[in-house]
């Protein structure tokens, strides 16, 4: 049979039934196919939907676990690195813990840390802690800078280490010249502490540009010169510093020391540790 015939005989097959469907089979059949509210509601689920709305939940909240832990982790992990970095700014904030300190004094030294943060000028900008009658506080250099007035008082900055010899004559001569126990001028007044400084301290690079040996008459020359500063945030905190010397407490040797380098506008030298040996020394010939 051909194709066309099959055609045919289909369509007469399909006319023939429709002969026998009426109006009313035609509604029923719409009536039996349309949805309506309450069948949806009749409608009866294939699964448990209790258990599937709660397996959301539980998934949903282990997700969300997930992630807090996630957060967790990682502001753990920057706060741990964060603290490290400030330890090794300031070893002191672990004073209450010698071995700690004592690690991260070390590793301060060993990465330079204080040289590096003075050539950038972090110091000036980020208080440093030190550790005063068991207390700590925090220090920060100034930005305040002093100017030679006269060349030809100023130290010498060829690089090479003046000698005791030198020094105390250096230091008689200054004297010699302010009969009144005083220094006028506001760079030599910083620059006098800065020598006395350099007595008790060791430099990062092992270069002192002069040294006056620290006395109890050399500490009141400082103390009365001070006002010759014309800061009152470095003259305050200089008197209040030297007047530990005064008493014998020379704790606070690096800071006054790195204090005053920066009012000198210092670029070498930077000291990194006190001289134990040259503060005993100076501790047993005047304050016993």
């Amino acid at each position: 049979m051909t194709k066309k015939k099959k055609d045919i005989n289909l369509d007469k097959e399909l006319n023939e039934n429709m002969d026998d469907v009426t109006i009313e089979d035609i509604d029923k059949e719409m009536e039996d196919f349309y949805i309506d509210e309450e069948k949806i509601e009749n409608i009866k689920y294939n699964f448990d939907k209790e258990s599937f709305i709660k397996d959301t939940i539980d998934k949903a909240e282990k997700d969300m676990r997930k992630s807090k832990m996630k957060k967790r982790y990682i502001k753990i992990a920057a706060s741990i690195v964060i603290l490290f970095s400030i330890g090794l700014y300031s070893p002191a904030l672990a004073y209450r813990i010698p071995p700690l300190m004592k690690a991260l004094e070390k590793m301060n030294d060993a990465l330079k840390i204080d040289e590096i943060t003075s050539t950038l000028e972090i110091d000036t900008l980020i208080p440093k802690a030190v550790v005063e009658n068991d207390k700590i506080h925090f220090v920060k250099i100034t930005r305040y800078k002093v100017e030679k007035e006269n060349e030809d008082e100023d130290m010498k900055e060829d690089g090479s280490e003046d000698s005791n010899e030198e020094n105390k004559g250096s230091n008689e001569a200054n004297e010699e010249q302010n009969n009144e126990n005083i220094v006028y001028d506001e760079y030599g007044v910083v620059n006098f502490i800065h020598q006395m400084a350099n007595q008790i301290i060791n430099p990062a690079d092992g270069k002192k540009f002069g040294v006056i040996n620290i006395t109890p008459e050399n500490i009141d020359i400082a103390l009365k010169s001070i006002k010759n500063i014309n800061n009152d945030e470095a003259r305050d905190y200089l008197k209040k510093e030297l007047t530990r010397w005064k008493n014998g407490d020379f704790d606070n040797a690096v800071e006054v020391h790195n204090y005053v380098w920066h009012m000198l506008d210092g670029q070498i030298g930077i000291a990194v540790s006190p001289d134990e040996q040259e503060i005993n020394k100076i501790r047993e010939k005047y304050f016993k």
